[in-house]
């Protein structure tokens, strides 16, 4: 019976035991002598099914974790001359461990027949009865389950306990875990460990080989422990071709390939910045010393076109760098390009580039600034709006890094801050603040301007006004008013004005137009309530006009229409009577209101009079009229609120009228009057046939006559303290009479008067100021006042209505 173990790469069955072939580590692993010849390579078997050793408890486990265990032993069991592994295999229908075709089982000293098998989805091995499997370095490296029961096979002679010969040991891996990379005159550093895996000390040596020079050192690794070690090389001018290093323990070898860099002095980074013609333009270059091999002493010169400009000395610490650096003063003959250089003479080394020179004014068209959308705040009233500049130098590239914009911050085209700003890399942003009051309101553009132009932000202003609230129908009799919306729809807060105005100025008592002020931010908005005294004479369709400094509303309000009809003209075909006009008053509107209502003659206003009337109330309206001197076809009308006779309120017809300059002296005279001409005529002719031879007594008689005459007239038409009622209807009517002066009523009387009839009432006052009034329900409409006292008052009922008159 024979075990194996991993080997390293080529010797062995150690296939499982791969050395890591980067150029970080390389590994080998060695046993004892007695290896064993077989590859595992040669094998066919699956590696995944041979069976390992894990040194770290003894435990034996599948190969499927070969990978992860690759200092792990393989275990192998002569059967017939020939040494088989020890696998998990299916030949009986499961995972089970058997050898050369032959089932392992555990010799428990029973009936049954216990197996070992792999645990599904685990690479570790256990009985049926589920004991894991050891070896046991006290008893010879015997496989045992946990319970102590041997793991033996039946070759056909009896049971062959199974046994792993390499648990007395050592088992090594070796890896070269680190070399640097050196240059020429530096050192070359080699990292070593050594992992002792087996079961027992290992002594001896160790050796580090590379460019024919060895170091060795002896080395003693306890089992399960590591040992690092470092071995040093130095390198010197040439050594740049020497490429490997080689590492040995015992039997053992692994190497890995040295990179050493050629010790060299390198001129990198050279370069120039651009430059505006007339200012400096830089020249730079990173020198840089490779190895520790000595130099000589270097210079190192600049030039510009062919011309040198300046020369330096050059020294350089192994592996350190230094940079050069000069400025040159350029001028437009610069532009657009120049020719540089640097050079180390003594090394025959040099660089050359190109450097561009921008001319003034490509410099300035270069100089660009925008205003993203987004990089606007706009901030409340009294807050700041901050306005976002990003600047973008046009050119390849800054000029010598850096360059100032000149910058001037413009509000309503306005310059309110000029600053130069700064760029060092493209794009390149900068922060301008404007504060919002009442000084700096309203905001309506920003903009930045460099010398290559403008870029101009346009705010949206954009108000809303609208009548919320008014009075579409009003009154003469109360406040005419109206509530306002205003709403900020725009970017920027507004403060503004807000105007309310009644468009005729005659329609409105006082305050015409009303002003107030308002302050909304973005999406803000009011509502103001304006109030307005009508005058009386208001006409309908007020147009009320809102209006800020950007936009207007407007409306109109309609007053209550008092609508006349019935129009009525009496008396026109009568040249012995007034006129008597009449018509039909009523509100059709929605609410009480005081009108004036005109009766309108040939185009002239012959009578008015103030109404009130609430909604949906009718009046009839009477008026005796004078008529005309001339006869003649006449138009005649009725309107209210003072409109023309075109408005939808007014009433216009045309009659023929009778006028006063075609009446004779007899229809002039009525029949009573004309009855005392002719009785006082009779008297007359009668005393002057009496006193015919008497001319003076006639004298006498005839004023005395004429005296009683006039009294008699006075007696029919009133005089004095009295007043005459006369009925001059064609029937029976009744009227109430009353009598009052400025304290009380001093006559009050309901009368009954046939056609014609008359009575005679000793009632005015003595008052200088009193009225008359004759009515049935509506008295006080009939009414008249007088200033003086009068002779007489007559009062006579007609069909066109009542007449009081002074006699």
């Amino acid at each position: 019976m024979v075990l194996g173990t991993v080997v390293g790469a080529g010797a062995g069955i150690g296939v499982g035991a791969t050395a890591d072939d980067t150029e970080e580590s390389r590994t080998a692993f060695t046993g004892s002598t007695n290896e064993t010849a077989v590859s595992l390579a040669q094998e066919s078997g699956p590696q995944d099914d041979f069976v390992v050793v894990r040194p770290g408890n003894n435990i034996l486990v599948s190969g499927e974790s070969v990978n992860e265990t690759s200092t792990q032993g393989f275990i192998t069991h002569e059967i017939n001359g020939e040494d088989e592994y020890l696998i998990v295999g299916s030949s009986f229908g499961n995972e089970r461990l058997e050898v050369g075709g032959q089932l392992v089982e555990v010799d428990d000293n029973t009936d049954d027949t216990t197996y070992i098998q792999r645990v599904d989805g685990s690479p570790d091995l256990e009985t049926t009865d589920g004991d894991q499997i050891e070896v046991d370095p006290d008893d010879g490296g015997k496989l045992k389950t946990a319970s102590g029961d041997d793991i033996v096979v039946n070759t056909g002679d009896g049971n062959e306990v199974l046994t792993y010969d390499q648990y007395d040991q050592p088992i090594l891996e070796i890896e070269i875990t680190k070399v640097n990379d050196p240059a020429e005159g530096e050192n070359l550093v080699v990292n070593t460990s050594i992992t002792n895996h087996g079961y027992d000390n290992y002594a001896g040596d160790r050796t580090v080989s590379w460019n024919g020079e060895s170091k060795t050192a002896p080395v003693n690794v306890n089992p399960e422990s590591q040992v690092n070690e470092s071995f040093v090389f130095e390198t010197e001018d040439g050594d740049s071709s020497a490429g490997q290093v080689e590492f040995d323990v015992g039997e053992q070898s692994v190497t890995q390939d040295v990179d050493i860099e050629e010790a060299e002095i390198l001129i990198s980074d050279f370069g120039t910045t651009t430059a505006v013609a007339g200012d400096d333009i830089l020249i730079g270059a990173e020198f840089e010393r490779i190895g520790d091999v000595p130099v000589e002493d270097m210079t190192v010169e600049f030039t510009v076109g062919n011309e040198t400009v300046e020369t330096d000395s050059l020294e350089i610490d192994p592996g350190d760098t230094e940079d050069g650096e000069i400025s040159y003063e350029t001028s437009s003959s610069d532009v657009p390009e120049l020719d540089v250089g640097v050079e180390i003479p003594e090394l025959g080394l040099s660089n050359e580039t190109t450097a561009t020179v921008v001319s003034k004014d490509d410099h300035e068209e270069n100089m660009n600034v925008e205003i993203p959308p987004d990089e606007l705040e706009i901030g409340n009233f009294s807050e700041e709006l901050e306005v976002t500049g990003e600047f973008e130098y046009n050119g390849e590239e800054i000029p010598n890094g850096e360059t100032d914009v000149p910058t001037e911050f413009l509000v309503n085209g306005t310059v309110v801050e000029e600053r130069d700003v700064t760029i060092d890399e493209s794009p390149f942003e900068e922060t301008f603040t404007w504060e919002f009051n009442e000084s700096t309101m309203p905001i309506e553009n920003v903009s930045l301007r460099t010398p290559s132009g403008e870029n101009v932000t346009e705010f949206d202003r954009d108000l809303d006004i609208e009548f919320e609230e008014f009075n579409e129908t009003f009154s003469s009799n109360e406040p005419l008013e109206a509530t306002v919306r205003v709403e900020n729809n725009g970017e920027v807060p507004e403060l503004q004005n807000l105007s309310v105005g009644v468009e005729d100025a005659d329609n409105v008592a006082s305050n015409v137009t009303q002003t107030r002020e308002f302050l909304l931010n973005e999406s803000e908005s009011i509502e103001e309530t304006f109030s307005f005294d009508l005058t009386a004479n208001a006409s309908s369709g007020i147009e009320l006009v809102a209006n800020t400094t950007t936009v207007s509303e407007n409306v109109t309000a309609n007053r209550s229409v008092f609508e006349a009809s019935d129009l009525e003209l009496d008396g026109a075909s009568n040249p012995r009577s007034n006129l008597t006009m009449s018509g039909n008053i009523t509100n059709i509107g929605d609410l009480v209101d005081t009108q004036t209502v005109q009766f309108v003659l040939d185009g002239e206003t012959v009578f008015e009079e103030e109404l009130t009337l609430e909604s949906s109330e009718s009046e009839t309206v009477l008026a005796d009229i004078e008529p005309p001197e001339e006869s003649g076809e006449y138009t005649y009308g009725i309107t209210t609120n003072n409109e023309s006779l075109n408005a939808s309120s007014a009433v216009e017809r045309s009659a023929t009228i009778e006028g006063m300059a075609d009446q004779g002296l007899l229809d002039r005279i009525t029949p009573l009057h004309l009855g005392v001409l002719v009785l006082g005529l009779l008297a007359l002719v009668g005393i002057l046939l009496a006193y015919q031879n008497n001319p003076g007594a006639f004298r006498s008689r005839a004023a005395a006559l004429t005296a009683g005459a006039q009294g008699a007239v006075q007696r029919v038409f009133g005089g004095g303290d009295t007043i005459v009622v006369e009925n001059g209807l064609s029937r029976d009517a009744t009227v109430r009479l009353r009598v009052r002066d400025s304290n009380e009523v001093v006559f009050l009387e309901d009368l009954t008067l046939a056609d014609g009839e008359q009575r005679e009432f000793k009632c005015l006052p003595d008052s200088d100021e009193f009225e008359v009034g004759a009515g049935v329900d509506d008295i006080d409409s009939h009414a008249q006042v007088f200033q003086t006292k009068p002779n007489g008052v007559g009062v006579r009922l007609e069909p066109d209505g009542i007449r009081i008159t002074e006699q």
